[in-house]
């Protein structure tokens, strides 16, 4: 956990629960994004569907409100670096970058073998809401969104002030509380929606996976949340194209839970020779 100078004359609620508090301004603040989106969908009032990118902010949002509360201009400063360390060795760039555009490339691969013919690559720029926006606006918006948007707090705030218990346990409990960040999605999006309750408990073991995964390469990155944005947005890009749709997800997903599982193996295995 980081404790900044100024944080300790303070007192009060966010001082002494910033974690708590960050969670309850980040749900406060996709919720009530969501709720509205969910209305729509029922036909209550009509909004744009572009909101659904817009509460993928809350966690950055809470993340700033909570850091200024409780640590000031020098807590403000240090999340800005940690958003824009760059400073990481070329491994953890090949991780953050390399690993996310070698799936793309496997899901083209699949693709081409399941349907005889190569996929048309402007499939990449298409988004829900937004329709065919191209592919480089499509990446700029997954990673400003689902990249920065949610890991300057996930991993930013949340992680890095928990990871002091251990951080396998804080990446799991982030990992089930980010899940359930995500439960309107299940209420107004479509393909969330056919996932069923036995696919929200499936989902929620997959974005548990993917926190330990981020939360691996949080702290070998040297704290970058560059990094882990980079990725989860390149990875966003490549999985919610419509070229990765059925096996290409799958495959995607497999290598996933091998990764996180070599990693909780060799964490295991490092503590066990400790």
């Amino acid at each position: 956990m980081t404790v900044y100078p100024s944080e300790a004359p303070r007192q009060g609620l966010v001082h002494q629960y910033p974690v708590v508090v960050f969670f309850l301004i980040a749900y406060a603040f996709s919720w009530t994004i969501g709720g509205l989106l969910i209305a729509d969908y029922q036909g209550a009032l009509s909004v744009p569907g572009a909101l659904h990118y817009v509460s993928a902010f809350g966690p950055m949002v809470a993340a700033i409100v909570v850091t200024a509360l409780i640590s000031g201009r020098p807590g403000l400063l240090d999340l800005w670096r940690r958003g824009m360390r760059a400073d990481v060795g070329w491994r953890w760039w090949l991780i953050g970058v390399g690993t996310p555009v070698a799936l793309g490339v496997a899901a083209i691969v699949v693709f081409w073998l399941s349907n005889g013919v190569l996929p048309d690559l402007a499939l990449f720029g298409e988004v829900d809401y937004l329709g065919a926006i191209g592919a480089l606006a499509a990446l700029a918006l997954w990673i400003a969104t689902y990249g920065f948007g949610e890991e300057v707090g996930w991993r930013g705030f949340a992680f890095h002030r928990m990871e002091g218990g251990g951080w396998v346990q804080a990446a799991v409990m982030i990992g089930v509380l980010w899940g359930l960040w995500h439960l309107p999605y299940f209420f107004y999006k479509a393909n969330f929606i056919a996932l069923g309750i036995g696919g929200f408990a499936g989902y929620l073991i997959s974005i548990t996976m993917g926190s330990i995964l981020l939360s691996w390469m949080y702290r070998g990155s040297g704290r970058s949340i560059l990094v882990v944005a980079l990725w989860h947005g390149l990875f966003d890009f490549v999985s919610a194209s419509p070229i990765a749709e059925g096996v290409g997800n799958a495959l995607i997903s497999s290598v996933v839970i091998v990764w996180v599982i070599v990693i909780l193996w060799l964490a295991r295995r490092d503590r066990a020779s400790a």
